[in-house]
């Protein structure tokens, strides 16, 4: 299903506070991550901010706050401006999270799991059908982390996944580090999980660092990628149609913006393993 997205090579997610080591270091990036809901309805001038940034590079939407998982219709104008947020940057795909973030009239504040359960599955794909129609350009979720399972799941995390994706007919955006958290935190094998979901639904990967705190990792996005994430990495790209590999960092920036071009460096030697021929953007 990914042969007609164009392969992209490794981004980083843009981020106001390295904006411009991101615009001084191009030779190092080849795409960016925009978190979506900043620019939705938003005024004139934020819009013609980020047109400005896609002229320069390939911009790649992510949300945080569709709620895929709520079982009530997506709100038409949180539809309306993404349509046109991702028509704007001419996207070559979008993405969001597998989760839920909010009912009518209350948000969470979190991404929070899904009950791997048939209703789920039915509520996710419908929702997912309709987002698709309104934009119909290659879209992805992402798994998540979680601390703990919903009680009375009728499914692996790996079948509620695969369900979904085959069911809606979309990509995966396989969040790496998600896997290796998820994995630490519960006590399974990441490359179990990893041989038990459809990869060739893979496009996009994402990777980031977090923090053990009591005995569990959390994904806190402020850390360097722990190796094991990039030996997960390597084993995902040779195994998966991988069009970007992108770096997540949210806060805590390093001093040097060399720190973060060296983890960029590592992922594209990663990509370039396996893609030698690749003509990224």
């Amino acid at each position: 299903m990914n042969s007609g997205i164009p392969a992209l090579g490794v981004g980083i997610g843009w981020r106001n506070e390295i904006a411009g080591e991101i615009l001084a270091n191009r030779e190092h990036i080849d795409f960016v991550e925009i978190i979506s809901e900043h620019y939705l309805n938003v005024a004139p001038e934020k819009l013609a901010s980020v047109s400005t940034l896609a002229a320069k590079l390939p911009v790649i939407p992510h949300g945080i706050d569709l709620s895929i998982g709520t079982d009530t219709p997506v709100e038409e104008e949180y539809l309306d401006g993404l349509a046109t947020l991702v028509n704007l940057v001419d996207a070559p795909w979008y993405s969001d999270h597998l989760c839920f973030t909010r009912v009518p009239g209350y948000s969470i504040g979190q991404l929070t799991p899904l009950q791997f359960t048939d209703e789920a599955v039915e509520t996710v794909v419908r929702k997912t059908k309709l987002v698709t129609e309104r934009i119909p350009r290659p879209f992805a979720l992402e798994n998540i982390t979680y601390y703990f399972a919903i009680p009375k799941g009728q499914m692996t995390e790996a079948e509620f996944i695969t369900r979904v994706l085959e069911g809606a007919d979309i990509g995966l955006l396989l969040d790496v580090t998600n896997v290796y958290i998820n994995a630490s935190n519960h006590g399974f094998d990441p490359y179990k999980f990893l041989r038990s979901i459809p990869l060739e639904r893979v496009v996009q990967l994402h990777l980031a660092g977090g923090i053990q705190k009591e005995g569990k990792w959390v994904d806190t996005h402020n850390q360097p990628v722990p190796e094991e994430v990039f030996e997960l990495t390597d084993f995902i790209v040779a195994n998966a149609p991988v069009k970007g590999v992108l770096l997540e960092r949210d806060e805590n920036f390093p001093v040097s913006f060399q720190d973060l071009t060296d983890e960029l460096a590592r992922m594209r030697a990663i990509f370039r393993k396996y893609n030698p021929h690749a003509a990224v953007a």
